[in-house]
């Protein structure tokens, strides 16, 4: 049914695991500038820099055969001119430590660790020459990386960028006076330049390149063709960035939208032309939930958190997301439709807050059910046509949250820490997590 060289795996964030917060010439991030004071922070994580051996045996143990992680900017640079070289030896053991345990090592190369002295001078990826320092960081990663490195991600769920909310995991801030959608317009542009320019360089040394995107799947709320207007102007804002990733240039609608709006960002001599470079070999997606547009509504918003129009045909989980696992079928048939490109799944998973039972366990029937049903659906999409290569599940071991929350956990292993208390940070295998050890060595038969 699926194929024998199929990637399962998990997924996780630099930020999210690694701690070590002012070890190896480390300087803060931009990710730190979104924690809001209710939860916790990112100076800690789950300690995954010195645990991660102990990690990857289980990891092991569980049948993994590949590992997204990511290249934590803000450890690999400690000025505008300078590499840390400290930063980069950890990358060495660590990707050797996973290469070792039979995992492929599947980096994204951002993922919301832009140092916070180029935010402070530049405002992020709103300037071109964060693009230009980011491109030459990247080239030198994929230089030191490339013989042991075969998959890249080069942004993490890049489409983030045209969700209402601020933009900060960007590095960017709307100044004052100018249109907020403008701004996002050339966050946009400018990370998709960015995006291209290291996509060709790592074709020229054989790499195969993912291009991502997070997708909400989104269902007009009524039959009102006004509705069905709104579903697909949501839906653009996957596919904008996609349609670049699988065709080279912007889609028709986007384009004209931003004219008809004066919207338009400031495009470079050339630069539709360096987007022509940004056609990858494959597209990989994150998908957790999906959403209903009302015309005229908002459907998506992402300022502490996501928050979504509830549907009244499908379960919420605590946290106020969709369960709807028929709507990751729906998204892999029309992305696949549309692009006829192999798909990975390189982000999935349920999010609670698990708690030890008095004899030390987790018995998260409710992530097994959630995840069944979402592989269920997965095989159908297959056998329907679709060449879907891997499911990477995210936060295999719980990590702290994007808002720095460590109560979310999507882990199949249990990390023994709270908020507020880092505790012993001890790994406590979950009910889950048997359960996944023999999806994966059934290949994915045995759900």
């Amino acid at each position: 049914m699926l194929r024998k060289d199929f990637l399962w795996g998990g997924a996780v964030t630099a930020h999210q695991s690694e701690g070590a917060y002012t070890i190896g010439g480390k300087v803060p991030a931009v990710c730190d500038l979104t924690v809001s004071g209710k939860f916790s922070d990112f100076k800690d994580g789950i300690d995954s820099y010195h645990r991660y051996k102990e990690d990857f045996e289980l990891f092991e143990e569980l049948g993994f055969n590949a590992y997204r992680f990511s290249f934590d900017w803000s450890r690999l640079m400690s000025s505008e001119t300078d590499y840390n070289e400290e930063g980069f030896l950890f990358y060495d053991r660590f990707i050797d430590e996973m290469i070792s345990k039979g995992m492929t090592p599947i980096p994204s190369l951002y993922h919301f660790e832009m140092p916070v002295f180029l935010y402070e001078k530049y405002n992020g990826f709103a300037s071109r020459e964060v693009v230009n320092i980011f491109v030459e960081l990247c080239k030198k990663i994929v230089d030191r990386y490339q013989d042991k490195i075969k998959y890249w991600i080069i942004f993490n769920e890049q489409n983030g960028i045209l969700q209402k909310g601020p933009k900060m995991f960007f590095g960017g801030v709307c100044p004052e006076g100018m249109n907020p959608i403008t701004f996002d317009n050339q966050i946009m542009h400018n990370t998709l330049i960015a995006h291209s320019l290291i996509n060709k360089y790592i074709h020229s040394l054989n790499g195969y390149v993912m291009g991502m995107a997070t997708v909400v799947q989104s269902y007009p709320e009524t039959c009102h063709p006004l509705d069905t207007l709104e579903s697909m102007k949501a839906q653009s804002e996957a596919y904008v960035f996609l349609d670049v990733f699988a065709r080279g240039h912007y889609n028709s609608f986007y384009f004209a939208n931003m004219k008809n709006e004066g919207t338009m960002p400031i495009i470079e001599e050339g630069d539709l032309d360096i987007l022509k470079d940004g056609i990858t070999d494959a597209l990989s997606i994150s998908y957790y939930m999906s959403t209903i547009s009302h015309y005229g509504e908002e459907s998506l918003t992402n300022v502490e958190d996501v928050i979504i129009k509830k549907n009244p045909y499908l379960e919420m989980s605590e946290f106020g997301w969709t369960v709807d696992p028929i709507g990751l079928r729906i998204t892999l048939r029309q992305l696949y439709d549309r692009y006829e490109m192999p798909i990975y799944i390189v982000e999935n998973g349920f999010g609670y807050d698990d708690q030890l039972t008095e004899d030390g366990q987790v018995n998260d029937d409710y992530r097994i059910d959630y995840m069944r049903k979402h592989l269920e659906e997965m095989k159908e999409a297959v056998k329907e046509g679709v060449d879907c290569r891997g499911y990477l599940a995210w936060g295999p071991i719980d990590i702290l949250s994007s808002r720095a929350q460590m109560k979310k956990r999507y882990g199949f292993i249990y990390v023994n820490r709270d908020n507020d208390d880092l505790k012993d940070m001890k790994r406590i295998k979950k009910k889950s997590f048997n359960w996944f050890k023999e999806v994966i060595k059934s290949n994915g038969e045995n759900l």
